[in-house]
């Protein structure tokens, strides 16, 4: 059985999910030797594609023959789009299940059902179709008399019955932001300011830059009302529209901003609006390089001194509020990873001896591989053995038909889960064998720095790199980086005595 609504006010009016579900149990029961083997039930979800949780559950369950029939009560229910419904029935023909539908008695089983709820999926789909069009003209034409179109309140606004007023709290913020800039002509410095007095969103997070410039440029804070600058396609992809498709009105609601003060901080913004490449490009290990405090990705930046530098992106966007802020000399990190990949090539050992310190150790329980891995099998062999002892009970009338799929079901998602983990330690155990690992080829790109390194240009030395460092993470006193040696991955750490721990992954941790 599969119920749908769209929105929580289908959930309170019109067909709700306790009308489809009685409806559809009543059908059930008028059959005879039908029974429910499972409810699917998706809330306010629209059916305009196929994207729905409890409709892909179905479709997997379909896949594993654990189903005959899928009944609804309306055919708009399932499929709203033509497309979608004749791929998917189709798909159920060739699995051998029917598709029922109440109202109009719609069984796909037959030539004259299928071609019924064809014609029938195709109105579905024009009838979506027209009222999303209805809808825009409404919203355009709302606009155009410079009313708010509704969703979430503007920041500096709350929503009284779809009136909005001026939150005084967040229009201080505001305020605020407006005069930071234009004294200092600085986003970046109106975030850091914002966070380091501890103001945070709506949310009760961290200002970013990217959210104080929609406010800055956004003339909804001067009384203005703009419609249709972005479209948003069938496959839910937002275009920008050109600037003569714009509705820009004079709005209803009260301003926080003047006219005046707006349209001096958009020539300041666009004075200060920067194009051109990216200067990361000429950085060796841009995209590898994290900072260890934060998490954010390091990026380089070239100080007023000439001095390249990997410094902590959290810190630049958000300030000392999300970082203290980490940063690293370009060439000395460089230096220090180029330098030992190249000592890598000559001494084969290094690696040798991690490999063998990690063999057979599993540390999240202290057991080894192969102790967990019997365990799991063990419980693999019981789970069989439920399975067995259900089918005995079934086949004798000791449990009904309902009753004995909701247990193999249960049985099956166990059975599924303990392979996994039984898979995964299988592989873990194999990538402790020394012999798993391709030394040769990590040791030849090592080799490759050493001789041709000088040689390349940055494009095909990024590229060499990023062949052998997955990784590295910066703090003030440790650079801790991994390299690749396939097929599992070695950490190398700057710094502390030589030890070897095994992560979930099977991975060797090689702290230098």
């Amino acid at each position: 059985m599969y119920i749908r609504v769209s929105t929580d006010m289908q959930r309170d009016r019109g067909e709700s999910l306790e009308v489809q579900l009685r409806r559809l149990k009543a059908y059930i029961e008028s059959k005879e030797n039908w029974s429910m083997a499972s409810l699917y039930k998706d809330a306010g979800i629209s059916a305009k594609n196929t994207n729905r949780p409890e409709f892909n559950r179905m479709i997997s369950d379909v896949k594993q023959g654990k189903l005959d029939v899928i009944l609804c009560t309306k055919l708009d229910r399932v499929f709203r789009n033509t497309k979608d419904f004749l791929d998917i029935t189709e798909y159920f023909e060739e699995q051998n299940i029917k598709f029922v539908c109440l109202e109009g008695n719609i069984d796909t089983s037959t030539p004259t059902g299928r071609v019924f709820s064809t014609m029938r999926a195709a109105f579905a789909q024009f009838e979506r179709e027209t009222t999303a069009e209805r809808v825009r003209d409404v919203m355009r034409s709302r606009a155009e008399q410079g009313k708010w179109n509704g969703g979430i309140a503007p920041y500096g606004y709350t929503d009284h019955n779809k009136t909005l007023n001026i939150n005084p709290n967040e229009k201080k913020i505001i305020e605020k932001m407006y005069t930071l800039y234009r004294e200092h002509k600085s986003i970046r410095y109106v975030t850091h300011t914002l966070n380091g007095d501890g103001i945070k969103t709506r949310k009760g997070e961290l200002w970013s830059p990217v959210s104080i410039r929609r406010i800055l440029t956004n003339p909804f804070y001067c009384g203005q009302v703009v419609y249709n600058k972005r479209s948003h396609t069938y496959k839910g992809v937002l275009k920008r529209n050109s600037k003569d498709q714009y509705i820009i009105s004079n709005g209803r609601h009260p301003t926080i901003i003047s006219k005046e003060l707006f349209d001096n901080i958009q020539t300041i913004v666009k004075q200060q609006y920067k194009t051109g490449p990216k200067g990361n490009a000429k950085y060796l290990l841009t995209g590898l390089v994290y900072c260890a405090e934060c998490g954010t990705r390091m990026q380089g930046h070239l100080s007023k001194k000439n001095h390249a530098y990997y410094r902590c992106y959290g810190h630049v966007l958000k300030g000392k509020a999300k970082c203290s802020g980490n940063a690293i000399r370009v060439d000395t990190l460089e230096n220090l990873i180029l330098n030992d990949l190249k000592d890598l090539s000559i001494n084969y050992n290094r690696v040798n001896e991690v490999l063998e310190e990690t063999a057979d150790f599993d540390n999240s329980d202290g057991l080894s591989i192969k102790e967990c891995l019997k365990a799991l099998e063990g419980q693999l062999n019981k789970i069989q053995l439920k399975r067995r002892r259900i089918f005995e009970l079934y086949e004798s009338c000791g449990i009904n038909k309902v009753e004995f799929l909701e247990r193999k079901k249960l049985i099956d998602e166990e059975e599924t889960s303990t392979k996994k983990d039984i898979e995964v330690l299988r592989n873990k155990l194999n990538s402790t064998d020394i012999n798993s690992y391709d030394l040769d080829a990590t040791l030849g790109l090592c080799n490759d720095i050493k001789e041709v390194y000088d040689e390349l240009d940055i494009i095909d030395r990024k590229e060499l790199v990023r062949n052998l460092v997955s990784g590295a993470k910066i703090n003030k006193h440790l650079v801790d980086y991994s390299i690749e040696i396939p097929p599992k991955t070695l950490f190398r750490q700057e710094d502390l005595g030589l030890c070897a721990n095994l992560s979930d992954t099977g991975r060797g941790s090689w702290p230098r």
